[in-house]
């Protein structure tokens, strides 16, 4: 027969284990998926926390059970919760930085600064523009830039760009195109009287070209 100090120890190794487990995937889930540091770490740090609940519970062995019970079911909401809000929020939680030697494949040149930065994923591929401007007209002439081969056939899967007035990465569908000394520009919230785009316009013209079927 198990005694109860055996049984607790069994106890905090299995769901240590368990939650040991669940982290290192999530986390190289996030890291697959580019978000940022900080919510990849974030399993690590919610586990350890679990953890040294459960070492601490064995002070007090007559509420261990309910203790390790109550923490186990906190962590999985927690895990849970940080998955729902990066998923949800990927504007505020991916990271956009593009990769060494990146080049725009509209103008074909190094992007160094990352002030107008624009990002699409289109299939399998993820492509980085120095200009929301180049962006736009890769939407807008899809069939000259795949005869090119600046870009491949697939569908479109996501497009963010940094916002103008405000900084922030958008989708591109919840922001507002501006034409501005002949350049599109993305604005949350564009100035008066401006000449505005429909980027849903542009998302389905642009799909119906690149779309795999």
């Amino acid at each position: 027969m198990i005694r109860f100090e055996n049984y607790e120890v069994a106890v905090v190794i299995v769901m240590t284990r368990f939650l040991e487990a669940i982290a290192i995937v999530l986390a190289i889930y996030l890291a697959l998926k580019k978000y940022k540091l900080r919510y990849v770490i974030a399993p690590a740090g919610i586990v350890f926390l679990s953890v040294l609940t459960n070492l601490i519970g064995l002070i007090y062995r007559e509420y261990f059970p309910v203790i390790a019970s109550v923490n186990f079911l906190i962590t999985a909401l927690l895990l849970s919760l940080l998955v729902f809000y990066v998923v949800k929020n990927p504007e505020k939680t991916r990271d956009f930085t593009p990769p060494k030697e990146t080049r725009c494949p509209v103008c074909n040149v190094l992007i160094l600064r990352e002030d107008e930065l624009c990002t699409a994923k289109i299939g399998d591929y993820t492509y980085f523009f120095d200009t929301c401007h180049h962006l736009v007209q890769l939407l807008r002439e899809p069939e000259y830039f795949l005869e090119k081969g600046s870009v491949f056939k697939g569908d479109i899967k996501e497009i963010f760009v940094k916002t103008k007035d405000t900084k922030r990465w958008k989708k591109l569908d919840n922001v507002k195109l501006v034409e501005e000394n002949g350049k599109v520009v993305p604005y949350e919230n564009p100035p008066q009287n401006a000449k505005v785009l429909d980027p849903k316009e542009l998302l389905r013209g642009a799909q119906n070209v690149l779309g795999s079927r």
